[in-house]
């Protein structure tokens, strides 16, 4: 697993690009890392504001 350094924030993120293969370009990212300690992510998509939760049995939810 890399882990990448954000020079503007300073914050580390962990990609694991051994498993990208040409058929498999998409890059993994652990979930723990994405909603740190709140369990919870914001992305902005197309101008759309979407939530990424970690439910408490383990699961995920998107939600707009």
């Amino acid at each position: 697993m890399d882990t990448n350094a954000d020079t503007a924030t300073g914050q580390t993120s962990a990609l694991n690009t051994a498993s990208a293969s040409p058929e498999n370009a998409a890059p993994e990212v652990s979930s723990l890392h994405l909603l740190g300690e709140h369990g919870l992510l914001r992305i902005e998509h197309r101008g759309a504001l979407y939530t990424l939760r970690a439910t408490s049995k383990g699961g995920l939810i998107l939600t707009k």
